[in-house]
């Protein structure tokens, strides 16, 4: 169903499923928008735009803020649907709607620091600072975390008075239509929020459209290039990218070999590999200790058990697609050299459930420089700390990056010398506090789309400069 101008509505486009990624099961069906009703999204959001945007904050903070208590109070159902809906463990999807619910208290101190007013006293006159809405913004949503990452961008872009248009992930609607149904039970006026079912066409129609003012987008680096190609002909709107990483992590000079592996299995291999954040990269010593992480690493892997549902550290792939090009991209390097530690392979007991991979490409005759989604990390052995920060810095994205070590002036050097917008020290890569900004350099991303400076593409700045006559 569509939700436009505060309606529900079946879609009459292309119909599609959504598809449980654990056991095959159809659990929604229906149809995508058509050309006429995202028009009809457009144009109720840049009706609506007019009172929302001449609120004050107060006003809008009101029905936010019920939102979030509506949030609050249906968690564990969000839940629920979200492990039904993406393949994730419970825990997982649990830990997404708090980091959700998080999310307010962060978007207000941003939107007050980096949208604010400021008055400057001059002799004779003031410089005055202000900021503007865009006006309708579209929030493109992907699966992996189809509640955390659109609300990443929709309550910064409401807070600044923006309409919005939502386009969730066509393997999710379920969890974005609950989400609309919360909104629409805050109080949230009639077009205010749209939301529209669709694939990569009705993205083109809303990066076209001259209402939409704005695309925020998250998800694979090919699906934002064809994007920003689009975008090429309206340099007028706004466009923010956050594009995933091929990101490395490094162990190096230090003791605590178990603590060790656990950082880098758990960077690696939560939820299953399908974190922009998850560590693709392992790059370790030539050395004795560089061995005995590998070795605790496999036996930690050889150790996770299928059996049963309830013991399953992390779910399946979110669909046979995923699943198919995984396990080529797994073929592929094996065939170009790497050399098999623990080999990735489909489980028949799950619909789309396979088990991590550990690969030795040090010897990799064809360097691949991609963000293969999935459960695998490729481990590189060098000879020196600054080969280890210059194969990290080997690949075309620069999202997430993480240190390991008993020396902390090491991960001084490691944060100065490595390209990457998250940098973290005795941590796992996909570690990010919502009080700092998010993203990444290169194929990453166009700077920080999200966390904390997502305020920056929600509002414009006004600069003034009033004299008395």
């Amino acid at each position: 169903m569509q939700f436009i101008g505060g309606t529900w509505q079946p879609g009459k486009g292309g119909n599609f499923k959504s598809i449980d990624p654990m056991s095959g099961g159809v659990i929604w069906e229906g149809n995508f928008a058509t050309t006429a009703q995202i028009t009809r999204a457009l144009k109720s959001a840049s009706t609506a735009h007019e009172d929302w945007s001449a609120r004050s904050l107060e006003s809008r903070l009101e029905i936010i803020r019920h939102f979030y208590d509506l949030l609050e109070t249906n968690k564990e159902a969000l839940a629920q649907l979200i492990t039904l809906e993406t393949g994730k463990i419970f825990s997982d999807s649990a830990s997404e709607v708090s980091a959700t619910i998080a999310k307010l208290n962060n978007s207000l101190s941003a939107y007050n620091e980096r949208t604010g007013t400021k008055v400057i006293d001059g002799k004779g006159f003031s410089s005055h600072l202000s900021h503007a809405s865009q006006g309708v913004l579209s929030v493109i949503g992907p699966f992996n975390f189809p509640l955390h990452l659109p609300n990443g961008h929709i309550t910064p872009a409401l807070l600044a008075g923006n309409t919005v248009i939502y386009k969730p992930s066509e393997s999710t609607p379920l969890v974005a239509e609950y989400t609309m149904v919360l909104w629409d039970e805050a109080g949230l006026p009639p077009g205010v929020i749209n939301l529209i079912h669709g694939n990569k066409n009705a993205v083109k129609m809303l990066c076209k459209n001259p209402l939409n003012q704005g695309i925020l987008f998250t998800g694979s680096h090919k699906a934002g290039k064809s994007i920003m190609k689009t975008m090429s002909d309206f340099p007028e709107k706004i466009l923010a990218l956050e594009l995933g990483g091929n990101n490395p992590i490094v162990a190096w000079s230090t003791r605590k070999i178990n603590s060790t592996v656990e950082i880098i299995f758990e960077s690696a291999f939560i939820s299953s590999g399908q974190r922009c954040t998850c560590a693709r990269r392992l790059i370790l010593p030539k050395t004795k200790v560089g061995l005995q992480i590998l070795i605790g690493l496999k036996k930690k892997i050889k150790t996770l058990s299928f059996a049963k549902s309830q013991n399953l550290m992390y779910g399946s792939l979110i669909s046979p697609k995923a699943t198919d090009n995984f396990l080529k991209v797994q073929e592929m390097l094996l065939s170009h050299g790497a050399k098999s530690i623990v080999k990735s392979k489909k489980l028949k007991i799950h619909f789309n459930l396979v088990t991590p991979a550990l690969l030795d490409v040090t010897n990799l005759k064809k360097p691949y420089d991609d963000e293969n989604f999935g459960p695998m990390l490729q481990v590189q052995f060098v000879d020196s700390f600054e080969e280890a920060i210059k194969a990290a810095n080997a690949t075309k994205y620069g999202l997430a990056a993480s240190l390991i070590s008993d020396h902390r002036e090491l991960f001084d050097l490691f944060q100065q010398k490595v390209r990457a917008g998250v940098i973290n020290f005795n941590a796992t890569t996909t570690g990010a506090s919502g009080a700092l900004p998010f993203g990444g350099i290169g194929a990453s991303g166009n700077l920080r789309p999200a966390g904390f400076y997502a305020a920056d593409y929600c509002a414009w700045p006004k600069a003034s400069i009033i004299k008395e006559l």
